[in-house]
C-alpha cells in the first residue's frame, strides 16, 4: 500500500530536523486539517508622516487632491463625506506604489481613518499601533497596553513571537548598533518590545539556532554554517513527503539562499544612485542605510516563509535617519519641514524615500507569492501593513491617518477606500482598523485601545465592514 501524505510525515521526527525546520513540518502537519495554516503579519512604520495625498491613484488626484498649506509642502487630500470604494483594476497607482503593481488584487489603499485617541507630533510613539495617548516629543512615556503587533504575536505564537528590525532607537535619534527600545510595540502594559538595530547581529539572534553549536566568531561563518546544516536537514525530509511539499520545501529553502547573497556589488541603477556614498560589498555589515534596510526586509521575509516567527514589524526610519544611499543628503527631519536636497523638492526626496520602502515590500510580497499554501500562496495568508508612527504629515494631527495593506487578509483586495471625514457620519478610526485584524486572527473585539471623546463612541467600535469582505 502507497504510504499517504500524512503517514509521512507522522513518521519524520521532528527531534530530528534542526529548530529552523520545525516549524516548516509542523505547518506541513497541519494543512489539511482543522488547525489550517498560520496568518502571519509584517508591520513597516515609516516616521514623518504617509502623505495621503501621494497614494490617491493617478487619474483622481484632480478632484480629491488640493494644494499643500505652503508654498513647497505636500498637498493635500480633500475630506469626503462619504465612504469612497473604488476598484484599483480601474486605475493606475501613483508613482511611488509602481513596484505594488503585480500584486493590485491584493492591495487595499485606505484613508480617511483618524486617531485622535493618540498624540500628534514628531511621533504618536506607542499610540500609532496601540490607540492611546503616550509620551512627549522626546520620550515616548509607558506602554498603557499591548499595540496590534503586540496582540498579534500573542494570538499567533512562534519560536520569536514578536520580531523587531530597525535603523535607530527613538523617533529623534539615529542608526544605532545595537537592541533598542523605539517606544512602539508593547506586549502588554509596562512591556515595551526590543528591535535589533544591527543586521548582522540580528541574523545570528534569529537563524544562528541551526548553526550546530560551533562557535562562529564572523556572522559570515555562521551564516555559511547555516546553510549547510539546513541543506543536510532537507534532504533528509524530502526523503519522507510527496512532491507537493517538496516544491514548498524548495522555497523554503530559498528564502535562506536570498539571505546568503551578501557580497552584492554596486551595479546600474544602484551604482548611479549611490555614486556620492562610499563604496561597500555587504549589506549586513554596510553602514549606509538602504543596506542595512534591504538586511531587514530579507530577514523579515525569511522569518516569516520560515516559520520562526508570524509578526515581525521593520522601524523603517527614524527623523535622524540620512539615506545616503539614494543620494539624498539630509536627514528626514530636514526634510519634513520642506527642505530642498541635492537638486530635489523636499516632495521629490520624501517621494524617493516611499518608493523605496515599498520596493523592499514589494520584494517581501513577490517572495511570500512564490510559496504554496493550502489552495494559494503564502500572500493569501499573510498582511503588509505600512503607516506611520506621525498619521498624515512631518507634525501629524492624527486626523488622517493612511494605510497602505498588502495580502490576502485584508479582505478582498484591489481597491482604495476613503472613509468620511472626521467627525462625519461613517467616519472610522485606525482602533476599528485593529479590530479587524483581530477578528481576521479569530480573536475578536469591539474596542482596541482608548476612545477619542470627541467621537461618537459607535463611530470607533467594531471592524471595518469593508474589510470583512
Amino acid at each position: 500500500m502507497t504510504p499517504t501524505r500524512r503517514h509521512l510525515l507522522k513518521g519524520l521526527s521532528l527531534g530530528a530536523v534542526s529548530p529552523l525546520l520545525m516549524p516548516f513540518v509542523s505547518r506541513l502537519r497541519a494543512e489539511g486539517t482543522t488547525a489550517g495554516v498560520p496568518k502571519r503579519f509584517l508591520f513597516v512604520v515609516k516616521s514623518s508622516g504617509l502623505t495621503p495625498a501621494e497614494l490617491v491613484p493617478t487619474e483622481l488626484v484632480s478632484t480629491m487632491v488640493k494644494p499643500g498649506e505652503k508654498e513647497g509642502w505636500p498637498e493635500e487630500l480633500k475630506r469626503t463625506d462619504k465612504l469612497l470604494d473604488l476598484p484599483l483594476a480601474s486605475y493606475e497607482l501613483p508613482g511611488s506604489l509602481r513596484a505594488l503593481k503585480p500584486f493590485k488584487d491584493q492591495l487595499t489603499i485606505l484613508q480617511g481613518l483618524s486617531g485622535k485617541m493618540c498624540r500628534g507630533g514628531h511621533s504618536a510613539w506607542y499610540g500609532a499601533l496601540g490607540c492611546y495617548h503616550t509620551g512627549d516629543e522626546g520620550n515616548p512615556g509607558r506602554p498603557v497596553s499591548a499595540t496590534i503587533d503586540g496582540l498579534l504575536a500573542r494570538a499567533l505564537p512562534a519560536i520569536f513571537p514578536h520580531i523587531g528590525l530597525t535603523l535607530g532607537g527613538k523617533v529623534l535619534s539615529g542608526v544605532k548598533d545595537s537592541v533598542v527600545y523605539p517606544g512602539i510595540s508593547a506586549l502588554d502594559i509596562d512591556r515595551p518590545l526590543p528591535y535589533q538595530a544591527n543586521p548582522a547581529i540580528a541574523f545570528q539572534s534569529l537563524f544562528g539556532v541551526a548553526a550546530t553549536g560551533k562557535d562562529a566568531a564572523a556572522e559570515q561563518e555562521v551564516q555559511a554554517m547555516l546553510l549547510d546544516h539546513m541543506v543536510g536537514d532537507i534532504k533528509r525530509v524530502q526523503g519522507a513527503i510527496g512532491n507537493e511539499d517538496r516544491e514548498k520545501l524548495d522555497h523554503y529553502l530559498g528564502a535562506f539562499e536570498g539571505l546568503q547573497d551578501r557580497s552584492r556589488r554596486l551595479k546600474g541603477m544602484e551604482a548611479r544612485i549611490r555614486k556620492h556614498t562610499p563604496e561597500v560589498s555587504d549589506k549586513y555589515t554596510s553602514e549606509v542605510e538602504t543596506d542595512r534596510l534591504e538586511a531587514h526586509f530579507d530577514m523579515a521575509g525569511a522569518a516569516l516563509i520560515s516559520g520562526i516567527s508570524n509578526v515581525v514589524t521593520v522601524r523603517a526610519d527614524t527623523l535622524d535617519v540620512t539615506y545616503r544611499g539614494l543620494g539624498i543628503s539630509k536627514h528626514v527631519h530636514g526634510l519634513g519641514h520642506a527642505e530642498s536636497v541635492n537638486g530635489m523638492t523636499s516632495v521629490e526626496a520624501r517621494r524617493r524615500i516611499r518608493t523605496f520602502h515599498l520596493d523592499q515590500i514589494a520584494r517581501v510580497a513577490a517572495k511570500l507569492k512564490a510559496v504554496p499554501e493550502g489552495d494559494g500562496t503564502m500572500l493569501d495568508n499573510t498582511l503588509i501593513v505600512y503607516l506611520s508612527d506621525a498619521a498624515e504629515k512631518h507634525h501629524g494631527s492624527c486626523l488622517e491617518w493612511p494605510f497602505i495593506l498588502l495580502g490576502g487578509l485584508a479582505g478582498s483586495g484591489g481597491r482604495y477606500l476613503q472613509y468620511p471625514g472626521y467627525g462625519a457620519e461613517g467616519h472610522r478610526t485606525i482602533a476599528n482598523l485593529y479590530n479587524t485584524l483581530m477578528h481576521a486572527v479569530g480573536k475578536p473585539r469591539d474596542q482596541f485601545g482608548r476612545l477619542d471623546v470627541n467621537l461618537a463612541k459607535s463611530l470607533q467600535r467594531g471592524p471595518l465592514a469593508e474589510l470583512m469582505t
